[in-house]
């Protein structure tokens, strides 16, 4: 620190020097001069990041508080709707594979019922329409892909599946 000190100590008593040769009006632009590059680097370098800070985190507020506003008034809905889904009875996963694919227009080779869920097979199917169905399983009927093997055929844009589907 002395030896830093030692080191500016000429360069400000120079530069001190040069400031109070200076005529009257010279002195005082350069200290509003200064005064507005202090205020300057104040608002770009703390002000203004911070008021950026301070309105993204009440933007997260006033959202989280609508969230949580939300949740409670719906609250008592959300719970009749979910013991309404679990009271009712569920349909035989193998009827729905069944059902769905046929109405998807694919051509199940085979739907076997297991204890880890419902396997599938496909010889032969459109990649596109599989993807779909399986998306229309997942979204409406609440089965989900727990195993998958998709193989090419010889045309384009079609495969060879195997899938095991669970609730």
């Amino acid at each position: 620190m002395n030896m830093l000190s030692n080191k500016l100590t000429p360069a400000l008593d120079q530069a001190r020097d040069r400031f109070q040769q200076m005529p009257q009006n010279d002195q005082r632009a350069i200290m509003a001069l200064s005064v507005f590059m202090i205020l300057v680097v104040f608002w770009f370098l703390i002000w203004k990041p911070l008021d950026d800070w301070a309105d993204r985190e009440y933007a997260e507020l006033v959202l989280e508080r609508e969230t949580q506003s939300f949740l409670a008034a719906n609250y008592n809905r959300a719970s009749e709707a979910i013991k309404n889904q679990s009271a009712g009875p569920k349909k035989d996963a193998a009827v729905v594979i069944s059902n769905s694919g046929r109405k998807a227009g694919l051509e199940l080779t085979r739907v076997q019922p297991a204890r880890q869920g419902v396997s599938v097979w496909l010889d032969e199917a459109p990649y596109q329409k599989l993807l779909n169905w399986l998306v229309q399983l997942h979204n409406r009927e609440g089965l989900e892909v727990r195993q998958i093997r998709v193989e090419r055929t010889d045309q384009v844009g079609m495969v060879k599946a195997f899938l095991r589907l669970a609730r």
